[in-house]
């Protein structure tokens, strides 16, 4: 078969057939964590061979998030009418120039061109990934598939940097190098491998892309989604990616790679678990298990004081692991309600909700930096706050879901 689309759920011979489909696509959706969180760990190494600030590197992430996030506003409605494969490769291949740009890089601005282009890639490449999942399995496991997914995301986010700290002594562009290997290999098992055969449905063309985005965003249940998935970036990944930036010069990058870990493992237990918590008690318990660990690692933070001291090692350690737990529950969660609300535009939904998500994740950098140069406790009082109105806009989701379904 040489294209994919929505096959038959009612056929468990079919899923069967595509049983080496699911594990491609849940390693590349990690992918791009897996790439685009490392210069969080990378900072010293890189500021130090462009003879730039550590903050100055920090250009490398809102150069990957903007484009990644804008495209995927679209990317997924395209996913909708022209099939998923055909996004995915195209993606990926773009992904891989932008691989190659950072890896020959010899200033922060080549850092940053290569970000770019590898951004434009993976946001062709990450709705349809996600969506491409939920096609092929049947609607029951949809929470399974997006915990696994998103727990493999989030692992990523601290594994990523972990491995960066590792090999920085071989030289901050041998990461990026076996990536470049890594995707290129995986994006050729993708095209190889056995997939539900491309069917469309009803038209197809830029007014129904048009339209299917159009009829999505212009929903109220919709707009709350992109709000819950902007403000879950703003806490958890807002807390990793400042944690990291407070440490850098204090701590060594392999200790911060295994903090950073710690979150990601956490976060991963959490996405896995999620299935399994909703299928059998819905999804009220790991709302509430989210939000609990969401404002208490803030909160731990903030009791840590100066975290560049060793005797506060213990507290960021479990603040960033309650902090990982939460986003590892609340993620998935809005991924999984755009998945379920609305199938016949699932790519369209899949699409926007991510595009929150990473917009959330490229703002990150100038929405706490004034509160970085007040001082690393204002940081984390500003992502308690955030954690707060998250609760306020889950509950309200929620609550507008139900009243949906029924």
């Amino acid at each position: 078969m040489t294209e994919d689309s929505q096959f038959d759920s009612d056929s468990s011979e079919a899923q069967g057939s595509y049983r080496f489909l699911g594990p491609i696509l849940y390693f590349l959706f990690a992918v791009g964590p897996l790439v685009s969180n490392a210069v969080l760990v990378l900072l010293g190494a890189i500021s130090a061979d462009f003879v730039v600030n550590p903050t100055a590197v920090l250009i490398a992430y809102p150069a990957f998030m903007f484009p990644f996030a804008i495209l995927q506003l679209f990317s997924g409605a395209i996913s909708d009418v022209y099939g998923r494969v055909v996004c995915i490769v195209g993606g990926l291949v773009i992904f891989i120039v932008g691989i190659v740009i950072i890896t020959l890089s010899t200033s922060i601005e080549l850092l940053a061109i290569g970000n770019l282009v590898a951004g434009i890639g993976f946001g062709f490449a990450n709705p349809a990934l996600l969506a491409l999942l939920s096609d092929s399995t049947f609607p029951e496991d949809i929470p399974r598939r997006m915990g696994i997914a998103s727990a493999l995301a989030t692992f990523g986010v601290g594994l990523g940097p972990f491995i960066a700290g590792q090999m920085v002594v071989l030289g901050w562009q041998s990461y990026y190098i076996l990536f470049l290997i890594i995707v290129i290999i995986s994006t050729i098992l993708l095209m190889v491998t056995d997939r539900p055969p491309k069917r469309v449905h009803g038209e197809t063309g830029i007014r129904v892309f048009l339209s299917n985005l159009g009829t999505e965003i212009r929903r109220p249940i919709v707009i709350l989604m992109l709000l819950t998935a902007f403000m879950v970036s703003l806490t958890y990944m807002g807390t990793l990616i400042w944690t990291s930036r407070g440490l850098t010069g204090a701590l060594d990058e392999t200790l911060i790679g295994v903090l950073l870990l710690c979150a990601g493992i956490s976060s991963g237990v959490a996405g896995f678990l999620l299935g399994s918590i909703v299928r059998r008690y819905s999804y009220e318990p790991p709302l509430a298990i989210g939000f609990v660990a969401l404002l208490g690692g803030a909160s731990i933070l903030i009791l840590a004081g100066d975290i560049t001291l060793a005797s506060s090692t213990i507290l960021v350690l479990l603040g960033l692991v309650a902090v990982g737990w939460g986003g590892g529950l609340l993620f998935p969660i809005v991924i999984t309600y755009s998945q379920v609300f609305s199938p016949e535009r699932r790519g369209v939904l899949t699409g926007v909700v991510t595009f929150a998500f990473f917009l959330g994740l490229a703002l990150i950098p100038s929405i706490y930096e004034p509160l970085f140069n007040v001082g690393m406790t204002f940081v984390y009082v500003g992502i308690l706050l955030a954690s707060i109105i998250l609760m306020v806009l889950f509950v309200i989701l929620h609550r507008a879901l139900q009243s949906n379904a029924s």
